[in-house]
């Protein structure tokens, strides 16, 4: 009887170690068949803070979903051409998907209708003038703008003199900002000066816009473009040491780099509009992977928020404007 017993555990035993190896096989055959996807994912400009925590998100999502992306940055920013090379090159040096941040809503349409008869398309922070455009992830940058613009009266501005920097609004994000800014503007009684900045003078972004605060009494200075409120930030707080008349001006602006950060807390910045760059690179590659395993995609809006010199410090915001700090 013991025996039989000792039998049957030992035909089970090796059942069990049976099944179990050729479970294990199948498991391994197929991550071995499994492609590993090669992604590009292609900026609108040179490296800086803020694709710097884009990055990280699409890091996060590579290393989640187990599958390669080549983040390019341009050697300067806004270069339309180069932008057009990188793309064709990508997709001659075989990546299976790309992820475009256009630089211009028009003049990329074409490149972009072409580059999607031969792979994946996704396009980050802004979409491109295509009747029948790829899925796009980004802010809702009109609503974006309103929030500024609201932030404006909550805090006073109102009747008073504000210059507003226009600049590379030929990038559909920016423009649809500054729509959605002077959307809440046209409602009030200000009195508006409009600066035009262009993007071929950044080397001189700086000297330009402490010209136009010296020639120019304005209470108030607004841009819808990261860069450039660090810029005029810069301005502010180096002119407050020579002019105090100039320390009154108030600035308003878009934008969560460290630089504009420590603006924020010196008050040389009164509020910014941002967007979260962290969940723009990691749902563009998530994208990306559901569409190159033929899932159906739509776009996606990621939140925007208001911080300024009071908020910036809530538990919510300090999770914006830190998220390396996890």
């Amino acid at each position: 009887m013991k025996s039989k017993k000792t039998f049957v555990f030992i035909i089970l035993f090796l059942l069990l170690i049976i099944s179990f190896s050729v479970l294990l096989d199948d498991t391994l055959s197929n991550q071995k068949n499994k492609k590993i996807h090669n992604i590009s994912l292609i900026t609108s400009g040179r490296n800086n803070e803020s694709l710097m925590i884009m990055k990280q998100g699409v890091d996060q999502a590579a290393s989640e979903l187990n599958i390669d992306v080549s983040f390019i940055n341009l050697s300067q920013d806004n270069n339309i051409d180069e932008q057009k090379e990188l793309i064709d090159r990508e997709i001659k040096n075989g990546a299976d998907a790309i992820i475009l941040s256009p630089i211009n809503y028009g003049k990329m349409a074409n490149t972009v209708e072409e580059a999607m008869k031969k792979v994946p398309i996704i396009l980050i922070e802004s979409n491109v003038d295509l009747e029948k455009t790829p899925p796009t992830i980004w802010s809702d940058n009109y609503e974006l703008g309103e929030l500024l613009g609201e932030q404006m009266i909550e805090m006073g501005d109102m009747g008073k003199k504000v210059a507003i920097i226009k600049n590379n609004l030929e990038c559909r994000s920016i423009a649809d900002r500054y729509e959605g800014f002077m959307s809440v503007m046209n409602k009030i009684n200000n009195t508006y000066l409009f600066w035009e900045i262009s993007n071929d003078s950044q080397a001189n972004y700086y000297t330009e816009i402490k010209k136009l605060l010296e020639n120019n009494d304005v209470d108030v200075v607004v841009t819808l473009s990261t860069n450039m409120l660090e810029y005029v930030a810069e301005v502010k707080k180096d002119s407050n040491i020579i002019d105090n008349e100039k320390s009154s001006i108030k600035v308003y602006g878009t934008g969560s780099t460290s630089k504009i950060i420590s603006a924020l807390e010196e008050k040389n910045i009164n509020a910014t509009a941002t967007q979260n760059e962290f969940n723009i690179g990691y749902l563009g590659v998530k994208a990306a992977v559901d569409k190159l395993e033929g899932k159906k995609i739509s776009n996606s809006t990621i939140s925007s928020t208001i911080v300024n010199t009071d908020n910036m410090y809530s538990k919510e915001n300090q999770r914006l404007l830190f998220p390396l700090i996890r």
